[in-house]
């Protein structure tokens, strides 16, 4: 058995027990779906570290999975939004210029049930 699979009924033990989980920090060999979505279950932050494992680029997104405007600038991450489990990115100062052209919306927010390992909270690459 792997520490992935060890992990998942670590935190399945974990759910039974009268205690609270938070965060779950985690390197990137625990960066599978099914450690996220437990996570998920006990209402906790995953803070794990990405494993690229031989995927390919996103186009119009960064390497934090943060969308890029039209002249290829970040997105900042703002906040996170605990009601509509959201986060919350602000366009880049770079952008000022594009936001009179309507090229680059101000807000822009993505539910991290889009995709539980892309979207955490924090944010990945935030300083937060």
């Amino acid at each position: 058995m792997n520490d992935g699979k060890a992990a998942i009924l670590l935190l399945k033990g974990v759910q039974e027990l009268p205690l609270s989980i938070q965060h779950g920090y985690m390197d990137a060999g625990y960066d599978f779906v099914p450690i996220y979505q437990q996570l998920f279950a006990l209402k906790a932050h995953s803070v794990i570290a990405y494993n690229k494992r031989g995927e390919g680029e996103w186009a119009g997104y960064d390497e934090h999975f943060a969308l890029t405007c039209v002249r290829k600038h970040s997105y900042r991450y703002n906040s996170y939004d605990k009601k509509n489990q959201s986060l919350k990115y602000v366009r880049s100062k770079e952008c000022a210029p594009l936001a009179k052209d309507s090229l680059c919306q101000k807000v822009y927010k993505v539910r991290i049930q889009t995709d539980l390992r892309r979207y955490t909270a924090p944010a990945r690459g935030s300083e937060k």
